[in-house]
């Protein structure tokens, strides 16, 4: 893991992105206004056949969204990038593309093997943000550094082993960094900003996340994360719904991370995350 935070230097717009397919649905409307922030002017284009049939230029940037599992030729999105040869590109899968990875498998793997690969990079809608690429912000940021006042991370998690990562992580920001058992919770006091992994928080309902969270002795405005293993689209609504601000998907980037760290010192600086949060 070793993401940039987002937003810790100023942002260069691209010349051109190029977007195709929706755009207006919830999964990627969040998307696709930070990319119109980030870009000088958006090509919009209704599918791939629409992106080929008719070229856009000075295309540096391109995102292509997938809202179902019918017809999608990964032969296409290499085309596509091989007439763009400057473009980094993302695919967007939304909830209802769950398991194209597995059910398309050899596709993705033949387009894996193309010249253009290396420029694309697939995402789930829902968890886009921990996972921003450095492209699609157009900055060479690095991590968020606390300043003066520190805030207190709790990793909740079963063992050592597991909440070491996190807890490199949260220091690395300059926050005062602890594990803590989940029957350790109510000896501290004052957390700011709570991590639970799923070794010890696994998926549940509305109430059983309020039941965990309530259990936790927090500062006033204080934030939790849930990190799990590739958490359904109704358990991490499940979990945002009690109070959780942050869902990450194993493996994860720590850029979302960092960033909702950061979050209590620089609002300013991790807005798009805090938009996310409050959608």
């Amino acid at each position: 893991m070793h993401e940039n935070s987002l937003a810790s230097a100023p942002s260069l717009p691209c010349r051109t992105l190029l977007w195709v397919g929706p755009r207006n649905s919830v999964e990627f409307q969040a998307c696709y206004e930070f990319a119109e922030s980030n870009s000088l002017q958006i090509a919009f284009r209704h599918s791939l056949r629409d992106a080929l049939d008719r070229p856009a230029s000075t295309v540096d940037r391109i995102i292509i969204t997938r809202n179902h599992r019918g017809d999608f030729d990964w032969n296409q999105v290499n085309v596509l990038l091989g007439r763009c040869v400057d473009a980094q590109a993302m695919v967007l899968l939304g909830a209802a593309c769950d398991g194209v990875r597995h059910t398309e498998r050899f596709a993705v793997a033949a387009a894996a093997k193309s010249e253009a690969a290396a420029r694309l990079s697939i995402y789930n809608a829902m968890l886009w943000r921990q996972q921003v690429p450095q492209w699609m912000q157009g900055t060479t940021a690095h991590p968020i550094r606390l300043a003066d006042q520190k805030v207190t991370v709790a990793v909740i998690a079963a063992t050592l082993p597991i909440a070491e990562p996190l807890l490199d992580v949260a220091s690395a920001c300059g926050a005062a960094a602890i594990w803590m058992r989940q029957d350790d919770s109510l000896r501290i006091r004052n957390l700011d900003r709570v991590i639970w992994d799923d070794s010890v928080a696994a998926p549940t309902t509305h109430q059983g996340w309020e039941s965990r969270i309530a259990a936790v002795d927090t500062a006033q405005r204080a934030s939790h994360a849930w990190v799990a293993n590739a958490p359904r689209e109704h358990q991490v609504d499940a979990a945002e719904s009690a109070g959780i601000e942050l869902v990450l998907s194993k493996p994860y980037f720590i850029l979302g991370l960092t960033g909702w760290i950061g979050a209590k010192l620089h609002p300013a600086m991790t807005s798009p995350f805090r938009e996310k949060l409050a959608a």
